[in-house]
């Protein structure tokens, strides 16, 4: 490839891959990571409002508001403004996000068995 600088469009199909070859070759040298690890810091409240709710669960506002009302996420204050527990949010998408008539249940079932005091 002797432009550098020309746009993708141009390139011909042997420069894509030279191109390909020379990016994936530079990211398997890299030594970092593509995705790099969101860090849960402690200094963190655990107490969080709606849009906050809905940046970690990846939801918009709107949806947030209807599994609240349906009863399908773990929220602490159903009143205004809806407030959530970070931790039990985490929790909760960690077992794929189950409805909270699924988690009383096995909350129930823990209980039955003992295991639960």
């Amino acid at each position: 490839m002797n432009q550098d600088n020309r746009p993708l469009y141009t390139l011909t199909v042997s420069d894509f891959l030279e191109l390909t070859a020379r990016i994936s070759e530079n990211r398997s040298h890299a030594h970092e990571t593509t995705f790099p690890q969101i860090e849960e810091k402690d200094d963190k409240p655990d107490i969080i409002y709606l849009k906050e709710a809905a940046l970690i669960t990846g939801y918009t506002e709107k949806t947030v508001y209807t599994k609240v009302s349906r009863r399908e996420m773990p929220v602490l204050s159903t009143g205004r403004p809806l407030t959530f527990s970070r931790i039990q949010l985490n929790d909760w998408m960690e077992k794929g996000r189950p409805t909270i008539a699924e988690m009383m249940a096995e909350g129930i079932v823990k209980y039955k068995n003992g295991s639960a005091c």
